[in-house]
């Protein structure tokens, strides 16, 4: 097991976190576990390509057209999935849903970039430093730290501001949260918009780095959903610890044997720890629920 494998399963599990953190945000207040996730990810990486690798136009510049594109995506997200989910009044029309509106973003990222392979645009800070003898990419550690910025900044508007303690309100009971004036439709269009900024963000960090292709969508959501389980679905601190545990052994078992032994570890990991713990590492009965 090489050091540099361990960097880049926290890179990688980093990424994961913040996805999984996205469908915990989308989670609480709706109880829908979105699987067109992964696509805002595409979006992020896409949008970066477009603007950095072909117009030349500057990371500066891609980070707000990926903000302002996401937020959208967002917004065009919660009327796809929430909206046939109240018209149906199925409690599984969710999964038909957010699987349909992966598929038709999936479909449209394929027809914009078919003849792309990788969605790989030049880093963020280029080049990297020597810690201990270990190599470390600089957009590596910008990843890391972003990752670790957006769980605690997120924990903290949830604690300290008014629209966090509404999302809470609502994850608890949105009857209850109706009867007390919470705007629980407008808490939910903000719960998608938000977690399609930061899975977009995730995105743009990422692409530079690993594989993404404009057909991936689902990979990382799969991977983003397990990490939020293994850490307990609704809780920030589980979805990092979830998402780390995710990208570290994947990454690691990879290099140590190689092919799909990696996917193997982290579903193997998967199944002991809810044997252990049903609701996750952080998780509350409720949420499991």
């Amino acid at each position: 097991m090489s050091p540099e494998a361990i960097i880049d399963g926290l890179f990688a599990g980093s990424v994961y976190a913040l996805v999984a953190l996205a469908l915990a945000i989308v989670f609480q207040p709706t109880r829908i576990m979105n699987f067109a996730q992964g696509e805002v990810l595409i979006l992020g990486a896409a949008v970066a390509y477009q603007i950095v690798a072909l117009e030349k136009m500057g990371w500066a510049v891609a980070l707000v057209v990926t903000i302002v594109a996401a937020a959208l995506m967002g917004v065009l997200m919660e009327r796809m999935i929430v909206l046939p989910v109240r018209l149906s009044g199925s409690r599984y029309a969710w999964i038909i849903a957010t699987l349909a509106a992966a598929l038709i973003f999936q479909s449209l990222f394929n027809l914009g970039y078919f003849d792309v392979d990788a969605l790989r645009p030049d880093p963020v800070v280029a080049g990297g430093f020597e810690l201990a003898g270990v190599s470390v990419e600089w957009q590596e550690l910008l990843a890391i730290v972003v990752a670790l910025a957006v769980m605690a900044g997120y924990d903290l508007f949830l604690r300290r501001s008014v629209y966090g303690r509404a999302i809470r309100a609502t994850a608890h009971s949105s009857d209850t949260s109706v009867l007390m004036g919470i705007p629980v439709q407008r808490i939910v269009v903000i719960s998608f918009v938000i977690a399609a900024v930061i899975t977009a963000i995730a995105g743009l960090l990422a692409a530079p780095v690993i594989f993404i292709a404009p057909a991936t969508g689902l990979i990382f959501t799969i991977k983003g959903f397990t990490a939020a389980v293994i850490g307990g679905v609704g809780s920030p601190r589980g979805a990092l610890i979830g998402g780390m545990i995710v990208g570290l052994l994947d990454t690691v078992v990879r290099s140590m044997v190689g092919g799909t032994v990696g996917n193997f570890a982290v579903f193997a990991a998967l199944a002991v720890i809810l044997i252990v713990f049903p609701s996750g590492l952080f998780g509350k009965p409720m949420e499991a629920h």
